[in-house]
């Protein structure tokens, strides 16, 4: 199960047990095939994810973003993530409560791998790419990760990249706690 890692041109690819997968950073207007492959794998990735019903609604997400990440194998996309700045007309609480707290952030709005891709080096492949952008832009790194139902996958893979609580919230269906990776120096 050896992870190869090769950069390449403008994108990093990365090897494992012998399949090769690569980063692509999309650009607005996203490709309509794109767009649904994405909004495939988010839907299947619920309740790590919020449901987006339509994938229209997925598509006013989507124009929201500073950046999506898609990963891929072939050409068959193996999983995503949509990043937000700050100050976006987002009406997500867990957006609202970094706005409220913090002036500059690289937000993980969501981030989701395709079943049968899972547990290859994927998310830790994309979050590589985040903080290499969080890096360049010197702004901290947001997210927030389900604590009710628990996803304990999802807080082991977070400390692992530094990520420490900065609040919790408790809804009437789950509970989330929010995270901060700091990448700049304040």
């Amino acid at each position: 199960m050896a992870i190869q890692r090769e950069f390449r041109g403008a994108g990093t690819q990365l090897k494992y047990n012998d399949v090769m997968f690569s980063l692509e950073l999309l650009h607005l207007p996203i490709e309509n095939s794109a767009l649904r492959a994405m909004w495939l794998i988010n839907q299947a990735n619920i309740p790590e994810v919020g449901d987006i019903p339509t994938i229209e609604e997925f598509n006013s997400l989507v124009k929201m973003s500073s950046h999506v990440i898609v990963v891929k194998n072939d050409e068959v996309t193996a999983g995503f993530i949509i990043l937000m700045r700050e100050k976006e007309d987002y009406h997500s609480l867990n957006y609202k409560f970094f706005t409220a707290n913090y002036d500059q952030f690289l937000y993980v709005d969501r981030v989701a791998i395709k079943d049968g891709f899972r547990r290859q080096g994927l998310g830790k492949m994309i979050y590589d790419e985040v903080f290499k952008l969080a890096t360049e832009n010197n702004i901290d790194v947001c997210c927030e990760v389900n604590t009710l139902p628990r996803n304990d996958a999802s807080l082991a893979f977070h400390a692992e990249f530094g990520f420490q609580e900065v609040g919790i919230k408790d809804y009437d269906d789950h509970s989330v706690v929010y995270l901060k990776s700091p990448v700049t120096s304040n």
